[in-house]
């Protein structure tokens, strides 16, 4: 019965590739004008669980961030390259907490629904991402809905039929979990990036930051001195294939 009960639990943190801080009620989209770039530095990441879940797993602390950027053109073009790092920890029985890290980087294209503020956005060779948006003049939010076999989908098969069953009683088809990244306007005329390895924030990608890198090398999530923003390629560790991103940057201004 432990087992299980930890099992479940587990699924349920998986959910936090997501989650972060969560929200009383269900966030409502409103729709607006999308064009331009959208930046997000150190920005927290909002999640909305239905309450039957939250008291199912109580306490739960869900605290992260965003960082990065995503841009929509007038073409219907859009570009992407943001990560969330996501805290969660809950009790069922036993009290569990993980740190999940997600990158999302990709180019494709949009549409808009003016009925329902969908946002549907289309990659090459990938299933197309569904979700609702509000824009304003200065904040893009956007909106979605995290399903329970989409997200258990990496239990085996003997153990996701059980968690689904376990935790679908929680969670409304009409009343799904969702997720709220938030991003601000930026004036740039180009994309900035936010993964440049620019770490002390001057403009440039320099000695600075690279004497800042080599203090970090090595370090890996669960460590005190390990901080993500080293985490080039969002994998938990800062490492060689950090150090190629970075090397890559050297030289260059974070918008050239």
């Amino acid at each position: 019965m432990l087992r299980n009960c930890v099992l479940l639990m587990m699924a349920f943190i998986s959910f936090g590739q997501a989650d972060a801080g969560v929200l009383p009620e269900t966030p409502e989209p409103q729709g607006g004008d999308l064009i331009g770039s959208w930046v997000a530095e150190k920005v927290e990441l909002n999640a909305y669980v239905p309450t039957a879940l939250v008291q199912a797993v109580s306490p739960l602390t869900v605290e992260g961030e965003t960082n990065g950027t995503i841009t929509f053109g007038s073409d219907g073009s859009i570009q992407a390259d943001y990560r969330t790092v996501t805290d969660v920890s809950a009790v069922l029985l036993v009290s569990l907490s993980v740190t999940v890290r997600d990158t999302s980087q990709y180019t494709g294209n949009y549409t808009v629904a003016s009925d329902t503020h969908g946002l549907t956005i289309t990659r090459e060779n990938e299933d197309p991402l569904n979700y609702t948006y509000t824009a304003t003049a200065d904040s893009l939010k956007i909106i979605r809905p995290l399903l329970l076999d989409e997200l258990l989908q990496s239990l085996s098969e003997a153990v996701r039929p059980l968690a689904i069953s376990a935790l679908s009683q929680y969670v409304p088809p009409d009343d799904p979990i969702k997720i709220v990244v938030t991003f601000a306007k930026t004036t740039d005329t180009e994309t900035p990036s936010m993964l440049t390895g620019d770490f002390d924030g001057d403009g440039q990608v320099g000695i600075a930051d690279f004497l800042l890198f080599v203090d970090a090398f090595g370090t890996h999530s669960g460590q005190e001195n390990f901080d993500s923003k080293f985490d080039l390629d969002s994998n938990g560790r800062v490492g060689i294939s950090d150090f190629l991103i970075f090397v890559n940057a050297f030289g260059k201004p974070v918008n050239g």
